[in-house]
């Protein structure tokens, strides 16, 4: 069931991740400088998000991740090739709820590394808030997030 719930994750964040051009990242790069955070939870997979800044404004880009009943997870982000300062959010319910919740705040936009463990089963929507371009110029970075998981 964990393999099983573990790739039905992978494969509901790979829908949403859809379109992404992975060269301008190094995602197995980040992944390796990552897993070593995932400790004590088994690694099972990652999930990789383009971010686009731009001149004209900051946007949010809100992504998915649910947790199955019976396992715990542990969510590691790792942020590249920008120096922009991005911030991560997770709520408990998506854009279009007005009764959702914070549940966790990055706090810092400059640090370009997160770690997020979700306290029980649900559906965690985290937010990327993507500012405008520092420098006026498009340019584009990612964003890495290795699951692990223990039951």
């Amino acid at each position: 069931m964990k393999k099983t719930s573990g790739i039905i994750s992978t494969l509901f964040l790979l829908i949403a991740f859809s379109g992404i051009s992975s060269a301008q990242c190094k995602a197995k790069q980040l992944v390796k400088e990552c897993k070593p955070n995932i400790a004590p939870y088994q690694y099972d997979s990652y999930a990789l998000n383009e971010i686009v800044f731009d001149s004209i404004k900051p946007k949010v880009i809100e992504v998915e991740f649910t947790a199955f009943a019976g396992q715990q997870y542990k969510l590691v982000f790792s942020a590249s090739s920008f120096t922009e300062d991005l911030k991560l959010n997770v709520y408990d319910k998506n854009q279009r709820s007005k009764k959702r919740n914070k549940i966790y705040d990055s706090e810092n936009g400059i640090e370009k590394h997160w770690i997020f463990e979700p306290a029980k089963a649900g559906t965690y929507y985290i937010d990327y808030e993507v500012p405008k371009s520092a420098n006026g110029k498009k340019k584009t970075g990612c964003v890495v997030m290795l699951i692990g998981y223990k039951e």
